[in-house]
């Protein structure tokens, strides 16, 4: 139904000679340019075209290989605390020091410390859950403690 209501207005419309090439350089103010030029014109302006559309889809297709996808939080499902991602930092502490500050940020007790944990130090900035921080310690300190579950 649409398409014959289109038909019918370029119908009414449509004039022999409406739609002249010449007519149109000259009202673009570009009439007085030679044969090749124009083409040369048009060449340059299809190019700006085409690489606007090719940039757009390069942005396109890299955006969306960066942008995350949203996370799903549920209401239902309490999260453990070890699976909370918290940040904790020391600098030069002792190990005793450290595992009374796992216990207050993240709420879980770690067990197995070294009889000798004073003579432990340890430098880090972390981000992640605590047994993943625990197991983080085990490897630079060459222990093994685990978060009790």
């Amino acid at each position: 139904m649409d398409n014959n209501k289109e038909i019918e207005f370029i119908a009414k419309r449509y004039r022999r000679g409406s739609f002249n090439s010449k007519k149109a350089w000259k009202r673009l103010g570009i009439a007085n340019l030679s044969w090749w030029s124009r083409y040369g014109m048009a060449a340059a302006i299809s190019g700006a075209v085409f690489l606007s559309a090719t940039a757009a889809l390069v942005y396109k297709h890299y955006k969306s290989d960066v942008v995350a996808e949203p996370a799903v939080i549920t209401a239902n499902k309490p999260v453990a605390p070890t699976e909370v991602v918290k940040v904790i930092d020391f600098e030069n502490t002792a190990l005793p020091v450290v595992i009374s500050k796992i216990k207050e940020v993240y709420g879980v007790e770690v067990i197995n410390v070294p009889e000798n944990a004073e003579t432990y130090y340890l430098s880090l900035h972390y981000e992640g859950n605590a047994v993943d921080l625990v197991l983080t310690i085990n490897e630079i300190l060459d222990t093994e403690m685990r978060v009790k579950e």
